[in-house]
């Protein structure tokens, strides 16, 4: 039920509840003056009536005194008079009233009961006592109660007619007054506060007036005034955040390069010294024309293979936005590790990748799971000692996210990161994601790197579970969603 429905229905309810015990009031009060008057009239005629008879009695004797009761019972339609002896000589008369409490009586005075007559309906019978030298009687002066029970339906008619009049009434002006001072406003409000909610900060709701509804659209525009500059501000924020993300991203791949270099090194000098050979043996035509053509050959590949490991050098330190294509994550790994191996042959670490149950397509940025990887793996190479190993698993699990990423239980692409190295203290593990946290010598790291693979993690909607132990090793696990192209 709506608003103004409601306060009309309460209006009309209260109305109807106060106009109906008003006439009930009114009844009560119109039947007690009723009976009040009835009962004064039968008391007044009464005496009148019994002091005129025992005057007669006396000085004209009992025929006139009789022939007086009838001539004013004759003359009274709505009352009816008779003559009743209560004892002495005469015939007992039917009495409608305990004779003893007429009997208690003084002369003159009157006693009034109602009680049913011989047909079964109730009467109002006044009995007013006359003393005739030796013997008692009294005038009985009987009344239907019928002309009460009309006047109490008159009234009670008069009053529900009244009442439901008054009703409609209220009815009407509640429900004009309540569309106009309530329901025009309120669906205003509630047009504003859905366009509101739909992001739709425009259109002022037009309430004019001192009222509260009027003061609530003023704050509702001033509410909306204040969420289209602080959405700007939002924007402006969450810009310059995802510049700054993308800067320390950056910044931990060119890292990541300058740990790179040394292994890259290693693997350019191989060919470099190849292509110098024979190039110094060509040009000193050292060589026969047969053996100058196959050290051609042997100069363009080993410049070949040099210009893929620097072109998959600078295919990952260059800086692109998030693009997320459909990729298997065990290929994406393959490819990280492939330039990771030069940098653990030279530590003396071995690196292996375990595959079950391939492929794991998903949709993802290559790039950005591919820095978040090798962050992993270079981290583990550093924490390996000379002679250790290193396993890159990708399987499926079934998970529920933690409460800080939030979802359903679902199946997720795991990428785990095992290490059997110096592992990591109870007192540090909590805070490896924070940034420029590490627990690297001094310019070893610059501990930007597992707070920015956190981030990818979660820019992917998956998260990293870590798992370590001093003297044990660590296995860093990332959980990626399950999303088939």
């Amino acid at each position: 039920m709506r608003l103004v429905q409601k306060l009309s229905a309460a209006l009309i309810l209260g109305t109807t509840a106060m106009l109906a015990a008003s006439g009930y009031v009114r009844v009560t009060r119109e039947i007690g003056m009723l009976r009040a008057t009835r009962v004064r009239d039968h008391d007044l005629i009464g005496r009148a009536l019994a002091g005129a008879a025992a005057a007669v009695w006396r000085s004209e004797g009992e025929p006139a005194a009789m022939q007086l009761i009838g001539a004013a019972n004759s003359g009274e339609s709505k009352v009816h008079l008779r003559w009743v002896w209560l004892e002495g000589s005469g015939p007992a008369s039917r009495l409608h009233v305990d004779p003893a409490r007429l009997a208690a009586l003084a002369p003159g005075a009157t006693t009034t009961s109602i009680a049913p007559d011989d047909r079964g309906d109730s009467e109002r019978y006044t009995y007013a006592l006359v003393r005739v030298k030796d013997r008692l009687g009294a005038i009985e002066l009987s009344e239907t109660l019928d002309g009460e029970r009309a006047r109490a339906r008159e009234i009670l008619i008069d009053t529900a007619r009244t009442t439901l009049l008054l009703a409609a009434v209220m009815a009407l002006l509640s429900y004009l007054l309540g569309s106009w001072l309530v329901g025009r406003p309120v669906r205003a409000l509630v047009d504003k506060a859905r366009r509101t909610g739909r992001g739709d900060f425009g259109g002022p709701v037009d309430l004019r007036g001192r009222d509260e509804l009027a003061e609530l659209g003023r704050e509702m525009n001033a509410t909306s005034d204040a969420l289209v500059v602080a959405g700007l501000a939002v924007t402006r924020e969450t810009t310059a955040r995802i510049a700054a993300l993308e800067q320390v991203r950056h910044a931990d791949r060119l890292s990541t390069v300058g740990k790179l270099a040394s292994g890259v090194a290693h693997e350019l000098g191989t060919p470099l010294n190849v292509i110098v050979a024979r190039a110094e043996m060509i040009a000193l035509q050292e060589a026969t024309e047969a053996e100058a053509r196959d050290y051609a050959r042997i100069v363009v590949e080993q410049a070949r293979k040099m210009t893929r490991i620097i072109r998959q050098l600078l295919e990952f330190a260059r800086r692109r936005g998030p693009h997320k294509e459909s990729h298997d994550v065990a290929a994406v790994a393959g490819h990280a590790l492939s330039l990771l191996a030069p940098l653990a042959a030279q530590r003396g670490v071995s690196l292996a990748i375990e595959d079950a149950g391939g492929p794991h397509l998903t949709r993802l940025d290559a790039g950005q799971i591919e820095q978040a990887l090798t962050n992993l793996v270079i981290n583990a190479v550093h924490a390996s000692a000379s002679g250790g190993s290193i396993a890159v698993r990708v399987t499926r699990e079934r998970a529920l996210p933690p409460a800080d990423v939030g979802g359903p239980e679902g199946t997720f692409v795991v990428v785990r990161v095992v290490d059997h190295g110096s592992g990591i203290t109870a007192e540090s593990l909590p805070h490896v994601f924070e940034p420029f946290f590490t627990t690297k010598d001094v310019g070893a790291g610059t501990g930007l790197g597992l707070s920015v693979t956190h981030g990818i993690a979660q820019d992917h909607g998956g998260w990293i579970h870590v798992e370590s132990a001093t003297g044990q090793g660590s296995t860093f696990a990332l959980f990626l969603p399950l999303e088939p192209a």
